[in-house]
This record gives C-alpha cells, structure tokens and sequence, in this order.
C-alpha cells in the first residue's frame, strides 16, 4: 500500500501543477482580451475626441509658424522612358509626415494605423507634381493608401502612385546620350508661410535606388534637392529628386550601327566585278542604297521631330554617302570605258580609210584589240550624233533652196546609213566600217559640219578603268574605317569627359 502512494503521488502532483498552469492562461488570455476591448474603446473613443470638434478647413498651427512637411520616396519602378513624348513612367511609395497637435492621444495606446479612408476627415497638405502629366494612385484589391497616427500628433500618410511625368531630353549623341529626369514636389495652395517641404530623412529619404533595373538605361547617379519656385502669387516650397540616366548602346549597335557597316561592306563588293556585268552592279548598288533608306526611315520613326543633327543621324548619313558614292563610282566606271571604246573605234575607222597606213593588209592595233560587238554597240550610241548631223545638212539644203540654190542639191543625193540598222548579213559584211556613212555630200554642207561647236568634257578621261576599281577597293575601306575610328573615340570617350569636366 505505501509502495503504490509513493508512485501514484508524483503523478497526482503533475496533474495538479498542469491544472493550475492552465487556469492561470485561462485567466492570462481574459484579461488579455479585456485590455484589448478596453484598448479598441479607448482608441474609438480618442478617434471620436480628436474629430469631434476637428476643423478639416485649417492647417495645423493656424495663424502661427509654418509647419513642416517631411516627404520621402521608396521607388518601385522606372519604365516607359519615350524619346517622342518626352516623358518617363515612376512608381513608387510616396509618404508625407507632419504634426497636428490636435490629433494627438494618451501615449498608452500607442501607435494606431488606419484606413486611408479616414484621411478625408483630417487636414492633409495639399501635395502635387508640378511636372506631372497623368497620375493615379492603385486601388486593387482596395485604395493603396496608409494612415498612421502617434500619440504626440505626428502622422504619416502614405500611397502608392504610377506618374507619368515630363522630362525633357538632348539627343544630341543620342544614343550615346546621358538624359537628367526629375520628379518636382510642391504645395499647390500654400506658401512658405504655410508650409515648409523638407526631406524626411535627409540624403537617406530616397530608397529602392538601387534595385532598379531599366532596358536601355542605367541610373547613374541621383540628387535631392530643396528650392523656393517663385509665382505672381508667392513662394512656394518645391523639392525635386533629379536622377541622371545613361543610355545603353547595345540595342542600338544591333539594331542600326552593324546592319549598317555590313550593307557599306556589301557595296564594295562591285569593286572586285567586271566592269561590263552591268546589270549585275548596278543591281547591287541599287539594293544596297535603298537598304539604307529603310534603316534611316526606321530611325526617324523612333524619334521626335527635332531639327538638329543628332550622332546616329551622321553615322546613318556617312553609311548612305559611302553606299552612293560606291554606286557612282560605277557610273564613272562605265561612262570613261564607253568613251575610250568610242574613241578606239574612231581610230580604227581612220586607220582603215587611210590606204598608206593599210598597204600590208595586216590589221592595225586597235582593230586587233576591238570586239566587234563592242563596235555595234557603239555603233548605236553614235547614231543620235548622225541624227542631228543629217538635221543639221537638211536644215542648210532647205535654205538654199529658199535662195534659189536648189540646183545644186537636186543633182546632189544624200544618203544615210547607220550600222544598227542593217540586217545581219550587212553586219557580217561590214564588220570594218563602225558608225554611219555619207556619200557624195555638198562641200558647203562638210564646212558647216566642221564648225559645229565642240562638246565640253565634264569628267577626266581615265586611259585604263580597272585602276579605278583598284584605287577604290583601298580607298572606300580606309575612308570607312578612319570615320569609325574617329565616330567611336569621339563620342565613347572624348565627349563624356568633356561633359563631365562641365
């Protein structure tokens, strides 16, 4: 019997030590629940005090100093940054903090946080941007604004707001360009004798800065910054936080720069064809310019209508200049080969008509060196010369005749043969003589065909046309090179110490 009170009596005294611990919670959590009824009436009540006898119409300190208004900033996001609005997308946490005397309550009950509903009720500064275009604070799932009340008056009043405000931008070495955006903050109403805008928490009242993250910028620096803007009707308190902002090259290097260099490159492969394959130069020199068309066109529509030049605007320019001048380059080309092929044929036709020089019947150099398609071809280039010659002869034999000269003229026939006219057994007959022929011509028509004026030459003549296709497969590639040299120092690293000494 003692043996079985000695171990029933350690479980009899768990029993009661757990029954008392557990009236003592029981008794903890009641009055832990009373306090917290008598805390919320206590706050309903203070709440009901403070707006019983509030008058939402007068600031703080009505007829006294200017009250201060501390503003700081958690920044969520930048975005929507438009070089043709001129304006960039910020949201962020935007928080006021002033004292009301006449909110404050019994420090027992601590800080109280409510509804951004109840702030219709109570005096708030009223607060705008004046850069702003378009603001709205969120309301999902309900209104994103915060009101928080401390015993000795001060409130805080937050919310959560997108802004589309206005920056202006030079885009001049657009896009190697560093833009400064700014968001202003001031009171609409009241002047600096009213209220005074400080900055809650000094350098430290802009947060989130370096978390954010932009496509095509990097936020490189930022300031805060307290000024007075003057009006007709006073000084206002304005404060501004200004954020400088670098442009990223590298969409614009893939996109603009190396399409291009590619399509200049591409131009110069007409360099290393055959001056004859017309069609296949001309071809390529046409594609590669209207290609360079499309990527300025595509340029242009990304950016606002601006009259100055910006840097993409002389890289894209330079491109086309080198694209065209490699397209007239074969102009040039065609144009001096054609001429001195005319001029061989000439020679070659003189040599011919001329029996001292012909007596061996070997056939001279420039008949040895001719193609005779080549002669054709001429032939027809010649044949609006002849045209305007055999105007030129009828238009003289019709003025004899008005002086009653035709005598002559009618025992005189004129005949004309041009060599693309003929058939293809005359072409094959007549494979030595190039050019038209006349036959048994009034001397008198001869001396007015000599006196007709010569033609002047606009372009040098080039003896050999392959030189110039060899000087330009040197010369277009270092040109490019040396302007791309110069472009990139210039505005990667020249202009941005320059900008910076400023």
């Amino acid at each position: 019997m003692t043996l079985l009170l000695v171990l029933i009596s350690p479980l009899l005294l768990f029993l009661t030590l757990r029954m008392g611990s557990g009236l003592v919670q029981c008794r903890e959590l009641e009055a832990r629940k009373m306090d917290n009824s008598r805390r919320i009436a206590n706050i309903t009540a203070a709440i009901k005090d403070m707006l019983e006898d509030y008058d939402i119409r007068l600031r703080p300190r009505f007829g006294g100093p200017a009250i201060d208004i501390g503003i700081d900033i958690e920044i969520v996001s930048i975005n929507s940054i438009s070089e043709v609005n001129m304006d960039y997308t910020l949201t962020m946490y935007f928080r006021q903090h002033w004292k009301d005397e006449r909110l404050s309550y019994d420090p027992c009950l601590g800080n109280v946080s409510l509804s951004g509903i109840l702030a219709e009720r109570i005096w708030v500064p009223d607060t705008y941007f004046p850069n702003d275009k378009r603001s709205f604070v969120h309301d999902v799932t309900v209104t994103n604004k915060l009101l928080r009340f401390h015993h000795d008056g001060t409130i805080t009043y937050g919310m959560r707001i997108t802004s589309v405000a206005s920056c202006y931008m030079d885009l001049v070495h657009y896009p190697m360009d560093e833009q400064n955006c700014s968001l202003e903050i001031e009171s609409y109403g009241y002047t600096t004798a009213d209220v005074n805008f400080v900055w809650q928490y000094g350098d430290d009242s802009l947060e989130g800065v370096n978390n954010i993250e932009m496509a095509q910028f990097t936020l490189s620096d930022y300031k805060l910054i307290v000024k007075m803007q003057n009006f007709s009707t006073g000084s206002y308190p304005r404060l501004a936080l200004t954020f400088r902002i670098k442009r990223n090259v590298g969409f614009f290097f893939l996109q603009t720069y190396l399409p291009s260099i590619l399509l200049v490159m591409l131009s110069w492969v007409s360099f290393w064809i055959n001056h004859e394959a017309t069609s296949a130069r001309v071809s390529l020199g046409i594609t590669t310019v209207l290609t360079m068309t499309t990527i300025s066109t595509a340029v242009r529509q990304s950016l606002p209508r601006i009259s100055y030049v910006k840097s993409i605007d002389i890289y894209v320019i330079t491109c086309y200049s080198f694209v065209f001048a490699a397209l007239v380059e074969y102009a040039i080309v065609n144009y001096n080969y054609w001429l001195e092929q005319k001029k061989k044929v000439k020679e070659a036709h003189g040599i011919k008509n001329n029996p001292t020089q012909n007596s061996n019947n070997k056939k001279p150099p420039e008949l040895q060196q001719f193609n005779p398609q080549v002669a054709l071809r001429l032939s027809q280039v010649d044949s609006e010369d002849d045209i305007l010659e055999d105007d030129e002869m009828k238009n003289s034999m019709g003025m004899d005749a008005l002086n009653g000269n035709d005598r002559g003229h009618r025992r005189t026939s004129l005949t004309y043969r041009p060599q693309h006219r003929n058939n293809a057994q005359n072409n094959a007959r007549n494979n030595t003589a190039y050019g038209p022929r006349y036959t048994n011509v009034n001397p008198s028509i001869t001396r007015r065909r000599k006196k007709k004026p010569k033609r002047i030459r606009v372009l040098p003549r080039i003896r050999n046309v392959n030189t110039v296709d060899r000087v330009s497969r040197i010369l277009f590639p270092f040109l490019f090179l040396l302007f791309n040299v110069l472009y990139w120092v210039g505005y990667l690293y020249v202009l941005p110490n320059r900008s910076k000494n400023e």
